[in-house]
């Protein structure tokens, strides 16, 4: 391999190189931007009391004992829509 080409691969690696760097750098300030924009959503929903009040809508829903969803079943069951065969008893 002569000078000549030795100084190329060189210049071309040196520039991949560079370009690879401009690279991650800006792909690291692009999820700076995302942290920061997520962060004020965050503090937004925490001072207005949403994700609180979300919370605990969750946690009565997942709280709720068995026989809530019985009582659903049973008023599904004596609707007026309903068939003689699918009243209990």
């Amino acid at each position: 391999m002569g000078f000549w080409s030795f100084l190329a691969v060189v210049v071309v690696c040196g520039c991949l190189v560079e370009a690879y760097r401009l690279h991650t750098k800006s792909k690291s300030r692009m999820s700076k931007a995302d942290v920061e924009r997520l962060e004020a959503r965050l503090a937004g929903l925490e001072s207005s009391g949403d994700l609180e009040e979300r919370v605990r809508t969750l946690e009565a829903i997942v709280t709720d004992p068995k026989f809530q969803l019985d009582r659903e079943i049973s008023k599904l069951q004596k609707s007026p829509g309903a068939s003689a065969h699918d009243q209990p008893g």
